[in-house]
């Protein structure tokens, strides 16, 4: 039976794994310490375990952001090397040409794709959620919550408002939720609110329905405007009784959305491209979930991207070591800012939000088959 990878697949992984995962470790490891320096001194003095599984649950955003850069780094240090030292020219000379020989990295770069496609669908919502619980557990004694006061927070098809955080930032007191359809809003007023999983639990609660297309009515009655303009008064006789809504949100996952702390999104793929075409949303908020779609969508193409400019310049240019590292510091430099700028300019509406997000993927990817056509020839 042919084993599923050969010799020579197995020889070129050996050269260039090491240097991949050292770049990963390397890379990430910097992420998350330029996220955690801004805020050294709200984290000094917190619990050594607590703070370690704060910075751990960062890894995986800051590994989809620097995969890119340590399989560049891989593919400039192998390839370098086995072209410095005319492994490559043996190989040919052996009948095996240099495509065959960059299958195994574009190989390596299709890993990478996929691993950060499930990362970005399945592992952010969860982890992107914890690194903003924790936080502000850590500097704040209790949950973000204090962080969404008296702001206008578009949940499902509703805005939600409340005046303070209390209890440890568990509970919302003076709550206000909102909702349009046409000229009908639906006024829900609560004394207090609590989140228990997706439910919002509301208490001291009085709903009412007003049109206000009845006030463009002529009519010399009064009471009659007002009964069109008032369509529901729902009073509980009880004033104790609670009244649940579901959202698509818990607690932690609207602070991490709204809590303004500088953190990553929680979002799936899924549920972005669910908010970007949610109807009730702003055109404003529609753009920013398209734009973070794009982003996450095309983040794990980066991959091939830069794998595409860095074979031929590794072939050309790499023949040390240090060489290797300083191309791929300007290639991650000048990817990163096509990354920085085509984001700025899709939230902004300067660029169409698809081409926001994928002009470096496009850019490097035309580039490296430019210089793969030169090197060719």
């Amino acid at each position: 039976m042919r084993p599923f990878l050969s010799r020579i697949d197995r020889y070129l992984l050996r050269e260039s794994l090491p240097p991949f995962l050292f770049g990963l470790v390397l890379y990430a490891s910097l992420a998350v310490v330029s996220v955690t320096i801004p805020r050294l001194q709200w984290v000094v003095g917190a619990p050594v375990l607590e703070l370690g599984v704060w910075l751990l649950v960062q890894l995986p955003q800051a590994l989809v952001q620097t995969l890119p850069i340590a399989l560049v780094l891989a593919v400039l240090l192998a390839f370098g090397r086995l072209a410095s030292e005319n492994e490559l020219l043996a190989l040919q000379a052996g009948a095996v040409p240099v495509r065959r020989v960059a299958g195994v990295f574009v190989g390596l770069g299709m890993v990478c794709a996929l691993a950060v496609l499930a990362i970005n669908q399945w592992v952010l919502p969860v982890t992107n959620t914890l690194v903003t619980k924790q936080y502000w557990e850590l500097t704040a004694g209790q949950t973000g919550l204090f962080r969404l006061a008296q702001q206008a927070l578009a949940v499902d098809d509703f805005t939600l408002h409340f005046a303070v955080a209390a209890e440890r930032g568990t509970l919302m007191r003076d709550v206000r939720i909102e909702r349009w359809d046409g000229d009908t809003l639906t006024l829900l007023r609560a004394e207090e609110g609590r989140f228990e999983g997706v439910n919002l639990v509301l208490t001291g609660y009085r709903i009412d329905g007003l049109d206000l297309s009845a006030l463009d009515d002529a009519t010399d009655d009064p009471a009659a405007a007002l009964a069109r303009l008032v369509r529901l008064r729902n009073v509980p006789a009880d004033p104790s009784s609670a009244l649940t809504l579901t959202t698509s949100v818990t607690l932690d996952e609207l602070v991490t959305r709204f809590g303004a702390g500088g953190f990553e999104d929680d979002r799936s793929i899924t549920q972005l491209w669910q908010d970007s075409h949610r109807g009730a949303a702003s055109a404003t908020e529609r753009r920013r979930s398209a734009a973070l779609m794009h982003r996450k969508l095309a983040e794990p193409f980066t991959n091939l991207a830069l794998l595409l400019v860095a074979v031929p310049l590794s072939l050309t240019y790499a023949r040390t070591r240090g060489v290797a590292f300083g191309l791929s510091l300007v290639v991650t430099l000048l990817w990163y800012l096509f990354y920085t700028f085509g984001q700025l300019f899709a939230q902004t509406g300067q660029l169409p939000v698809w081409l926001g997000a994928w002009l470096g993927n496009v850019v490097f990817a035309a580039l490296g088959l430019v210089l793969l056509a030169r090197r060719v020839r």
